[in-house]
């Protein structure tokens, strides 16, 4: 009699593992899911910061082409007005 009861108890330990045992394996199976998902996204990210990167670098280089362009037009414009009121205090001294 004390056998069976031993052995009952065993069997509901093992039932009780069995079920636990399955339980954790779904949950290992959802993570390794869960991983891959993780791991493409993060993929996904380093690719976008490379090319975020990238375009930052271009718009510094059109940047400095653009400021070395202004500049240039800036200096022009500077000389033209420099001109203007040259050949106006010419003409007024004339007049």
């Amino acid at each position: 009699m004390a056998s069976y009861l031993v052995d009952l108890v065993l069997l509901a330990a093992l039932l009780f593992t069995s079920i636990r045992v399955t339980k954790m394996h779904r949950e290992l199976v959802r993570l390794r899911n869960d991983q891959g998902d993780f791991a493409t996204v993060l993929g996904k990210t380093t690719e976008a910061v490379d090319d975020m990167v990238l375009m930052v670098r271009e718009f510094s280089a059109d940047g400095r082409q653009l400021v070395n362009v202004l500049g240039d037009k800036i200096e022009q414009a500077r000389k033209a007005i420099v001109d203007i009121e040259v050949h106006g205090d010419a003409s007024r001294g004339s007049a």
